[in-house]
């Protein structure tokens, strides 16, 4: 009985394919492991991303990050456009916590605020701007991350107006240089 289910008058090309899927069941890889991000070969986790959309992608990421990030993504692209999505999509870089403010410097006498000279008197952002306060200080370079991160979650109608960090930059623990690559609080 022959190996093969090609008809006599086969192509070369047809031949080759069926010479070549023929050995298939030969690759040690099983299929199943390689859609789940806890289980892929480190080596395919950048394919692995752009097959399940991975909007932000660094190959100097850890591999603990890369897995997360590519966990995160299936449940950041159901909530895109939310709040929710762009503090996920933070956490999944590995950029900590976020908060949300949307119209910041708006300010109401009605209790919501202590008057203690902890806030400013700003003039209030656009209804579709908004801040987004971390809780650790990020570099230059993790602030351009974020802003790509983040423009790829956040609704489209919003616009990133800074991104606030002046609360995690108080510490004073050696833990950064001032050499140009952080800014002193706000990106």
């Amino acid at each position: 009985m022959s190996e093969t289910l090609l008809p006599s008058n086969a192509t070369e090309a047809e031949v080759a394919l069926d010479l070549a899927t023929a050995r298939i069941g030969e690759i040690p890889i099983v299929a199943r492991t390689l859609w789940n991000p806890e289980t892929c070969p480190t080596y395919l986790l950048p394919w692995l991303a752009w097959a399940l959309g991975v909007d932000e992608w660094d190959s100097s990421w850890s591999e603990d990050a890369k897995r997360a990030t590519i966990a995160a993504s299936v449940d950041i692209h159901r909530h895109k456009g939310t709040v929710a999505a762009v503090k996920r999509a933070v956490a999944a870089a590995g950029l900590g916590d976020a908060t949300l403010q949307e119209r910041y410097g708006r300010r109401y006498y009605d209790g919501t605020f202590l008057h203690d000279g902890s806030i400013d008197y700003l003039e209030p952002d656009h209804w579709a701007e908004y801040r987004l306060v971390l809780s650790r200080p990020i570099s230059i370079a993790q602030a351009d991350q974020v802003r790509r991160v983040v423009g790829a979650v956040a609704p489209v109608r919003s616009h990133l107006k800074a991104l606030d960090f002046t609360e995690a930059l108080n510490l004073e623990n050696a833990q950064i240089a001032h050499d140009g690559t952080y800014t002193y609080g706000v990106a």
